[in-house]
């Protein structure tokens, strides 16, 4: 195979991958949509407020007690099942399997443990004791179905994986309509845990799917078999900590500093730019991750990974940033109501800041895929102690909108970060290709934004930004066309 040809195929695999998740995150945003309508209805801005700090504890104590099982696991179960061993590859799976629901259920006990004190901390208030109790049900059960996607996923059953995360989204969606229509406020406890419950039931039927033989194996060799799972996994806990802990400081921030209605703003406002942008990021994390470990031992096919997968998901990226920045208060009417326009001008930066998230991911991978603990640890511990005084401080003086400036400063730090760490470590940098393509779309996103504020009419300001569409489109088609048509 020629060089051409294996550079086109590099991409071609890594658009492939983006457009499977990408259809299945079109389904799951269809059904996003339709729940935050109803949340927004329904609860209102205070309702979206609650829901928000529920699951931002939930990860939080997640991601303290599951020891990072479900994302270490994935390269553990990758790198076993490329050797071809039934045998070995089962004996991991059994030790990975017992260490989640050991892990769950202290994270469970933990919740509830942790009941009262939760309430009183974010809610200044014993009205949601009994509530956080509940969502220890939740916890469990976020590490079990996380389990059946790292499994799913370290083999690369990439349709069982699209397919599980399809049905489970939908089955828990139905489910929890009732939640939110007949108990309101009361029913978001209940919505959580059926929507867990229905993804982890959905999730587990897939993950049998795959072969493994029963294996006699002692509690004490589980432990021996998944400690080194467990050892690099704890390091990505610790990074996991970090990112939930960060949110759970800034909601609780915005809730006891400004008000519960803010902080159900500032929710609904990430969720646009998390879900609505998760197809490349999902692509990213689920199909990029285990690809780029395969390799990991060729610094030379890690670089080229890297940024096939940054170009494509650039490419990818830019042309809906501008159509949801462009259009943002239309969007955020037909997803929320008119009680939620306030979030458009944070929301806007939240969108711009992720194309350089884009290009940040891309290369973060690398010290995962080599099984560098220490220095994702260190990369991801040392962001964020920009990040939180960045939020924090943002809001402080500028509301919402500082907190979506604070977005694209983090972001902007953490690409010269990773960068720097990733060449001075591996040799792996940008290539020229990916600056130029990240270059000319930042150009376009950060002149719309910038400048949309000075147009004297709507309509202007439609009409520029129209333009900006067209041009952005027809430049990301004619670069995809390149890299995938011979």
């Amino acid at each position: 195979m020629s060089s051409n040809q294996s550079e086109k195929k590099g991409y071609r695999t890594a658009f492939k991958a983006t457009s499977l998740f990408g259809g299945v995150q079109v389904v799951t945003i269809l059904i996003g949509v339709l729940k935050s309508k109803l949340v927004a209805v329904w609860l209102g801005t205070t309702g979206f407020g609650i829901m928000g700090l529920f699951n931002s504890s939930i990860n939080l104590i997640s991601s303290i007690t599951n020891l990072g099982l479900q994302s270490s696991a994935v390269r553990e179960i990758a790198t076993v099942n490329a050797e071809n061993d039934i045998l070995k590859f089962s004996r991991l799976i059994k030790a990975i399997n017992r260490w989640v629901w050991f892990t769950g259920l202290f994270g469970a006990l933990i919740t509830i443990c942790l009941s009262s004190w939760l309430s009183r901390l974010i809610f200044n208030s014993d009205k949601f004791v009994i509530s956080f109790v509940l969502l220890a049900i939740v916890v469990l059960l976020t590490g079990l179905y996380s389990n059946h996607y790292a499994l799913l996923q370290g083999t690369r059953k990439l349709k069982s994986m699209a397919l599980a995360n399809v049905y489970g989204a939908l089955i828990g969606f139905l489910c929890s309509i009732p939640m939110f229509y007949f108990f309101r406020e009361d029913g978001i406890a209940y919505a959580l845990i059926l929507s867990a419950l229905s993804i982890t039931l959905v999730s587990y039927l897939y993950a049998k799917r795959v072969k493994t033989v029963e294996v006699n194996q002692t509690f004490k060799e589980s432990l021996v078999t998944g400690l080194p799972t467990v050892k690099l996994g704890f390091m990505m806990a610790l990074s996991n900590i970090s990112v939930f802990f960060v949110q759970f400081i800034v909601k609780t921030f915005i809730t006891q500093y400004g008000s519960l209605a803010d902080a159900g703003l500032y929710e609904a406002g990430w969720v646009i730019n998390a879900q609505y942008l998760g197809l490349v990021f999902t692509a990213m994390s689920k199909d990029y991750y285990p690809r780029l470990s395969q390799v990991s031992g060729d610094n030379v096919k890690m670089m080229s990974a890297v940024n096939e997968q940054g170009e494509i998901a650039v490419l990818i990226l830019a042309p809906m940033i501008i159509a949801m920045v462009v259009f943002l208060p239309f969007v955020i009417n037909l997803l929320y109501s008119g009680d939620f326009i306030n979030i458009v001008p944070m929301t806007k930066w939240l969108l711009v800041g992720s194309i350089l998230k884009a290009g940040s991911w891309a290369i973060s991978f690398v010290f995962l895929a080599k099984g560098a603990g220490k220095v994702f640890l260190f990369n991801e511990l040392g962001i964020k102690c920009i990040t939180l005084p960045s939020y924090l401080l943002g809001y402080t003086f500028a509301g919402l909108l500082g907190i979506g400036y604070a977005f694209v400063f983090c972001y902007f730090s953490y690409f010269i970060w990773v960068a720097f760490v990733a060449f001075k470590r591996y040799k792996i940098n940008y290539s020229s290709a990916f600056l130029k393509v990240l270059l000319i779309t930042c150009f376009f996103l950060f002149f719309y934004a910038v400048s949309e504020s000075f147009f004297s009419t709507t309509f202007l300001r439609y009409f520029i930004g129209c333009i900006l569409i067209l041009i952005i489109c027809f430049y990301s088609f004619l670069e995809l066309k390149k890299r995938l048509i011979n």
